[in-house]
């Protein structure tokens, strides 16, 4: 994977909080991914959907083993690698496709590091990658982000409710700021296979799909600094999810993606709130 401008994309990443790498994935992969997803998808009941109106879904990649093939995904790593991101270490991902006719994403931040120090510095603590299965606009529900936010404080920082709480999810109240549209906003829109690269602390939403197609995106969460990460959060990162949908060999690909911590460590209180630090 030759990735362009490298250094370029690199500050942009840890000045803005994100970058978008074109054309990662393979036409072979993208294709097998869109069928995985289709299915796991139109199994949704109408509970499930309800309960994820603004987001579409949020379906675990444990649920079939192509995704384990897709967080080693060689080009993925390559980019990881070509930005200088040598040894990174996978957690977690969802499956979040807005459907046909749906409601914006709501403003949120991912991270939950946020008692440590570390969580105020330059360096990403945490990553997302995101590969969207079709091209993406404002139309469609295309990504958008406020630059800069991981690192400096904005005004929805101090409004925004708990992230992904039930009543965001279900869009009890579409009038409220976390919907709305934001002065700085940058929209994010690439085509199917592009991959963006964001710092997890960043704010970001989506908007709505006004289209008559479902828009999906597989979210997966790397640490690209995890060994230099405090003892603590390791902990916490160290504790993947098993899954029966994966094999022993699904595991032995991921191996050396693991985040493993050794010792008897109390891991770091789970805390979504960025603290006074972030000025």
């Amino acid at each position: 994977m030759n990735v362009e401008r490298p250094k370029e994309k690199y500050d942009q990443l840890i000045a803005d909080g994100y970058c978008v790498i074109e054309d990662v994935l393979k036409a072979e992969i993208l294709t097998r991914l869109r069928t995985v997803t289709d299915e796991l998808l139109d199994a949704q009941t109408e509970d499930e959907r309800a309960a994820h109106r603004s987001s579409g879904s949020m379906i675990s990649v444990y649920m079939d083993p192509l995704f384990a093939e897709l967080v080693a995904y060689r080009r993925a790593l390559q980019a990881l690698e070509a930005l200088g991101f040598l040894r990174p270490k996978w957690s977690s991902g969802y499956v979040i496709s807005k459907p046909a006719q749906s409601p914006p994403l709501f403003w949120h931040q991912d991270w939950w590091g946020w008692d440590d120090p570390c969580s105020y510095t330059a360096l990403p603590q945490q990553l997302f990658l995101m590969y969207y299965l079709v091209d993406t606009t404002p139309y469609n529900g295309c990504l958008r982000v406020i630059g800069g936010s991981h690192l400096n404080r904005h005004p929805l920082h101090d409004i925004l409710p708990s992230a992904h709480g039930d009543a965001l999810q279900r869009v009890e109240d579409p009038n409220h700021p976390a919907y709305q549209q934001i002065h700085g906003e940058v929209d994010i829109p690439v085509k199917a296979g592009d991959l963006v690269i964001g710092d997890s602390r960043l704010l970001h939403a989506s908007h709505g799909n006004q289209s008559d197609e479902r828009r999906t995106v597989i979210t997966l969460w790397y640490h690209p600094f995890f060994a230099l990460l405090p003892v603590s959060m390791q902990a916490h990162i160290g504790r993947l999810r098993q899954s029966f949908a994966w094999s022993d060999a699904e595991w032995a690909r991921i191996a050396e993606l693991a985040p493993v911590c050794d010792g008897d460590v109390e891991p770091l209180k789970w805390n979504r709130n960025p603290g006074p630090d972030l000025k």
